[in-house]
């Protein structure tokens, strides 16, 4: 009982951990491009995982290469870069909400690559999740973008997630989360360093937000670091399932930041399509 309990304060500090960074981005991005706020997450990250990295350096084999590396890519580099570039064409509060969709994602490739176990609930629940989101991509404009490809982008951020919830759940038994999340970053990091080095970082630098833009980015970093350990150490306290319902969370943390501080307007309609999302997340679980 006293591990459950763990596990749930677990639950709630990554899920406000993992719902702020939406707002933070927006702010970014009013001086950054999208590219950069993604590089500049994983980079900054990096820097703040290195003596960790030095620490857990010996843990690399020959056999944990592989999943570490894709773990990184899928859980870090995959994730930044999408929200960041979905948040060019939806505002924050619905980037956020719409990761109501993790759980079932996260099922779905358990399902498919490691075997995992279906019901009819299961299918009920994945099925009402993709009507949700398909309802939420043809509702309209947003931030006078097409929101179709805004929600497609945070799909693919997602998946992303999603994969590398299932590779840190199946394919590295051996390793605690802190030594998932630094070594994962021992590859990403200098990838996302090198690649802001070919951007255009003197324009940036001349904007007008650009004071405030940067602290957004060196509070998202710090966020990362300790969403990424935090939550690695959740899903192998617990499980891939449990761990993704941060799902269920983080969409009223980021509604609550996107509403109060970036002035979002959220319809009815978007709100009960979030809604049948979550009914099929909840019939996932059953």
């Amino acid at each position: 009982m006293q591990t459950k309990h763990k596990n749930w304060i677990l639950l709630l500090l990554v899920s406000f951990i993992w719902g702020s960074p939406y707002i933070l981005r927006e702010i970014a991005l009013q001086s950054f491009t999208h590219s950069q706020v993604a590089a500049f997450q994983v980079f900054l990250s990096f820097i703040l995982f290195l003596p960790l990295i030095f620490k857990n350096f010996k843990k690399l084999n020959k056999e944990n290469i592989g999943p570490l590396l894709l773990s990184g890519i899928a859980g870090n580099i995959g994730p930044s870069f999408f929200f960041a570039k979905a948040q060019t064409l939806i505002n924050s509060s619905m980037a956020g909400m719409l990761n109501a969709m993790l759980p079932s994602i996260t099922l779905v490739l358990a399902i498919v690559f490691f075997k995992g176990k279906s019901n009819r609930n299961t299918l009920i629940g994945i099925g009402l999740g993709l009507i949700g989101t398909c309802l939420i991509a043809l509702m309209g404009n947003s931030m006078g973008s097409t929101q179709f490809m805004g929600v497609f982008y945070v799909f693919m951020a997602i998946l992303s997630v999603a994969i590398s919830i299932n590779i840190v759940s199946f394919a590295l038994p051996k390793l605690n989360g802190i030594e998932i999340a630094s070594l994962a970053f021992l590859f990403v990091g200098p990838m996302a360093g090198a690649f802001l080095l070919t951007t255009d970082l003197q324009t940036v630098v001349k904007s007008g937000n650009f004071s405030e833009s940067a602290s957004m980015l060196a509070l998202l970093a710090v966020l990362t670091f300790f969403g990424v350990i935090f939550y690695n150490q959740l899903i192998k306290r617990s499980s891939h399932i449990f761990a993704a319902s941060i799902a269920y969370l983080i969409p009223i943390v980021a509604l609550f930041w996107g509403i109060t501080i970036g002035g979002d307007q959220i319809t009815i309609s978007q709100i009960l399509a979030i809604c049948l999302i979550l009914v099929g997340v909840n019939l996932t679980h059953l």
